[in-house]
């Protein structure tokens, strides 16, 4: 079938009724409810009101699409410049975001692993992380170090709450007894930037 949009462009504005922004969040409010595997052009398009044809004059595929949608949830996780100049509120502020965005859109790990491109605002993102641990004056290794200790921590976080809702949600009285804690993420950051603190703050 004939595609008119064959290059991804991520500034792309779209004129008339439908637009490309509006694809992308529906096929988002799918996701977040469905999870990414529910997401079709075919069920985009139902959900807009349009035939699948013509979501095809602003998204080339289904791989961009994800693409997209991906780098619409990462543009949650940029701070606003300028950063923090300490290293660790700087690294506290990148964990939240990514935390909460990520629980808010859950599919947005899974999307990362399938994306073909990477978009802008995850390219914006890996600059602000390695801005953020520059003040440390770390070795490049160890830098990757820790952004990775601290991505590992904030990233399992967020899968672990939004698996714990997925079973409160279908077993309700099997976790009745689990505790909800809404400073467990606050806390466990805190004793990992501790840690960070510890081995790598030479300065």
């Amino acid at each position: 079938m004939p595609n008119r949009a064959p290059e991804l462009d991520w500034e792309e504005v779209s004129d008339g009724s439908l637009t490309r922004a509006a694809i992308v969040l529906t096929a988002m409010e799918i996701a977040d409810g469905e999870g990414l595997d529910a997401v079709s052009i075919r069920r985009v398009a139902a959900r807009l009101g349009v035939r699948p044809m013509s979501l095809y004059t602003h998204i080339a595929s289904k791989e961009d699409l994800i693409a997209l949608m991906l780098n619409e949830a990462v543009a949650g996780v940029v701070l606003p410049e300028p950063l923090p100049e300490d290293w660790r509120e700087a690294l506290r502020a990148i964990a939240l975001r990514s935390y909460h965005e990520f629980l808010a859109h859950p599919w947005a790990l899974e999307a990362l692993g399938r994306a073909s491109r990477i978009g802008p605002n995850l390219q914006r993102h890996g600059e602000q992380s390695e801005a953020a641990v520059a003040p440390l004056g770390l070795a490049r290794d160890d830098a990757w170090h820790v952004l990775r200790l601290v991505d590992a921590y904030t990233i399992g976080q967020a899968m672990t709450v939004a698996s714990l809702e997925r079973v409160r949600e279908v077993h309700g009285e099997f976790v009745a007894d689990v505790p909800d804690l809404p400073d467990a993420f606050d806390v466990g950051l805190e004793t990992v930037l501790d840690g960070v603190e510890h081995r790598f703050n030479r300065r």
